[in-house]
């Protein structure tokens, strides 16, 4: 980013929309992260080293970033501030690879090669079926 000079209206307009962009993303990336943590509560009680809380976030994320990419563009609503809010942010917020890394790493410290295998292919191949499916779901 440029630096902003004082009296230049051009770069002063940009630096209110950079603003305006991390907030979209603040707020989405913040009610994502949130959801997110409500799977964790939810799944707390499985008393299971399977991380079902990540794999439901991970899937469901792929499955509305497929639902928000084809409903925004089918209703050519694909502006940027719902691209920062619902995808970047959101869908940004709910899904993690972090996540998945720590957890798969967890699994293979705790079992056999079975579970961190069966996790990854899951997560891999729903989270990209999910995509899809929310994509043609918005046809």
């Amino acid at each position: 980013m440029q630096p902003v000079e004082m009296g230049n209206s051009t770069d002063y307009t940009n630096t209110i929309m950079d603003i305006k962009a991390i907030l979209w993303v603040f707020l989405g990336g913040g009610l994502g992260s949130s959801l997110r943590y409500l799977f964790s509560i939810l799944f707390k009680s499985t008393n299971t080293y399977f991380p079902f809380a990540t794999i439901t976030a991970n899937i469901i994320g792929c499955l509305l970033l497929g639902l928000f990419l084809g409903y925004l563009n089918k209703l050519e609503l694909m502006r940027e501030e719902l691209t920062l809010f619902l995808m970047i942010g959101f869908c940004g917020g709910l899904t993690t690879f972090s996540s998945f890394t720590l957890d798969l790493f967890n699994l293979s410290k705790a079992s056999s090669i079975v579970y961190p295998f069966i996790y990854f292919t899951a997560t891999i191949c729903l989270g990209t079926f999910s995509l899809l499916f929310g994509l043609w779901l918005s046809r």
